[in-house]
Formats: structure tokens, sequence, C-alpha cells
């Protein structure tokens, strides 16, 4: 009899044990967050000599500086920081000042400087190095074969003189050979230089650019209807349990008492 009051509960409730967030919401959320970061934020960097920091800080030691961001040119903006910019300029991720750069509404169609390359000609600018300075060998990377062409430029940096008179200017470059190296060449025996344009997209500016936090918002809870079927069960059991003792128990003394009945019978 109780075995058939539960299956009786479940057939009404018609209920399964499923998590307050379902698939189908979880699927959704899912779109909504990839739908968002796809809206990248864009900004045109404003003014000469504008650097991507490796740390959201001031300091221009070579520790703290990838290169100079070509101006004209823009980086993709990924969250603010204090007076920085979180950012990205090709596959390179650091931090930008605020004040020198400037967001756009809509993503440029060319927002980096791209397929620009030179060549090496003598021992000076033949050495790839770790950081814009030649005082010390612990920063080489590696040194590029004679008259190598096709080095993929990427910014340029002031760095160390190497030649008194001569100029401070740095190439960061990618050099393939067996693999990728990334460094830093000193720009005064470099020639075969691809020429250099200003990028004159006209784009629409923004001010103040928001970002989407990085994590998930919190959802609020809600209870489905399979739940609500659960919770009713979970209540309802106690008093399904309570009844069927009663009912068991009642029939259990009227037994008794027809027993009774029949041995006092049975003695007259």
């Amino acid at each position: 009899m109780f075995l058939r009051i539960l299956i009786l509960i479940f057939q009404i409730f018609n209920f399964s044990f499923s998590p307050i967030l379902n698939s189908n919401e979880l699927n959704n959320f899912a779109t909504i967050s990839s739908a968002k970061s796809d809206e990248k934020i864009f900004a045109r960097v404003m003014f000469e000599h504008s650097y991507l920091f490796k740390t959201p800080t001031d300091s221009v030691e070579y520790s703290n500086l990838f290169f100079e961001l070509p101006k004209t040119y823009f980086v993709e903006l990924t969250d603010a920081v204090g007076d920085f910019y979180q950012a990205r300029y090709l596959s390179f991720e650091g931090y930008v000042k605020k004040d020198c750069v400037q967001a756009v509404k809509h993503v440029p169609n060319n927002p980096f400087l791209t397929n620009i390359s030179f060549r090496v000609y003598a021992d000076l600018s033949r050495q790839l190095r770790a950081s814009p300075t030649a005082y010390s060998e612990s920063n080489l990377i590696t040194t590029i074969p004679h008259l190598t062409k096709n080095i993929t430029y990427i910014s340029k940096i002031k760095g160390d003189c190497l030649i008194e008179g001569r100029t401070d200017i740095w190439y960061y470059c990618k050099f393939t050979s067996s693999q990728d190296f990334y460094g830093y060449v000193y720009s005064d025996f470099c020639d075969e230089f691809t020429p250099i344009f200003d990028n004159l997209e006209e784009v629409e500016y923004v001010s103040n650019p928001t970002f989407e936090p990085t994590t998930p918002p919190a959802k609020t809870m809600s209870v489905s209807d399979n739940s609500i079927g659960v919770i009713v069960a979970i209540i309802s059991i106690p008093a399904i349990i309570f009844i069927f003792l009663v009912l068991k128990s009642s029939k259990i003394g009227s037994h008794s008492k027809s027993k009774a009945r029949e041995v006092v019978e049975y003695i007259d």
C-alpha cells in the first residue's frame, strides 16, 4: 500500500532530480558570455612615444617596456587599471596609459602595423637581444646570419647608442630560423626597410569605454517545476508514512479486538 502511494506521487508530479540551472539555461548563459566576449574595444594611439608597458606603472626601465606603439594604429583594450588600460597589440599583452589613446566605436579594419620587414648587414645589428642594450652578453638571444632579409618588424624603442653620434633606436622584431625568436636589434645597420605609412582609417571616437567583468555574474536562484515536485514529495513522504503507520496500527487494533471477541464467545 505504501509503495503504491509513493508511485502515485511520482506520477502526479512527474519530476526528476535536476539542478536548479538546467542544461538549457547553462547553454543560454554560455551563448550570452561568448557574444559579449566578441564585442572588442579598440583605441587609437594618439601620440609618439606611447609605450606598451609590461606592468601598470610609469617606469620606463627596459624591464618594464615592450616597445613604442606606432602612432595612428590601434590597441585592443581589455580592462581599465587605474591610469592605464590593459591592452593587446598583435600577440603582446600589456598596459597603455589612458591619456595616450582614444577609444573608438567599431573594430578597425587594420588595427595593427603588419607586413613590415628589413635586412641586417653588419655585426652590431646582427645581435638579437632581450633588451635594447649591448653592454652585456647576458641579454644576447641569438646572432642573426649576415645579410638576412625579411626580418619581421614589430615596432621600435629608444635604447643604448652603440656608436657615438649615431642613432639610439632599436627595432623590436621577429627572426625566424629553426624557431621564432623575438628581440631587439640595433637599427643603425639595417636596410631594405618596407615603407611605413600612417593609418588614415576614419573612425568614430568614444569616451569612457566599459568592460565586461572577467568572471560570470551571479545568477539569481530560481526553482524549476521539477524542483517544486521534489520539494512537495519530500514534505509529503513523512506525512504519508505517519498516515500509513496510523492506519496499520488501527488495523492491527481492530484485528486484535475481533480475535478477543472470538475467544470470549468460544469460552461462553
